[in-house]
């Protein structure tokens, strides 16, 4: 645990952020007495990437998308069909 005193604090915020976001708890001190204390929650931690899981299910999902039959169909096409599949229901 580090302790900082408000001026250094004021000269030091962004780093003293960077610290408490990698899990080392800050204390702030007034006139040499703990007064804050920057720390983040266990669950508010950004998670750690294991990029090599990344990567596999990356190739995971490529090999998925390449499998898939094409249908030959935009995203406008679609569109289009639906419309007119509600016109044909709604629109009478």
């Amino acid at each position: 645990m580090a302790h900082y005193s408000v001026a250094k604090t004021r000269d030091n915020l962004s780093s003293l952020i960077d610290k408490a976001l990698a899990g080392e708890e800050v204390i702030i001190t007034r006139h040499g007495k703990p007064t804050v204390t920057l720390s983040i929650a266990p669950a508010a931690r950004a998670p750690q990437v294991d990029m090599v899981a990344r990567q596999a299910w990356s190739e995971r999902l490529r090999k998925f998308r390449d499998s898939a039959p094409a249908t030959g169909l935009t995203s406008l096409d679609l569109k289009r069909l639906d419309q007119e599949d509600y016109e044909r229901r709604f629109d009478r």
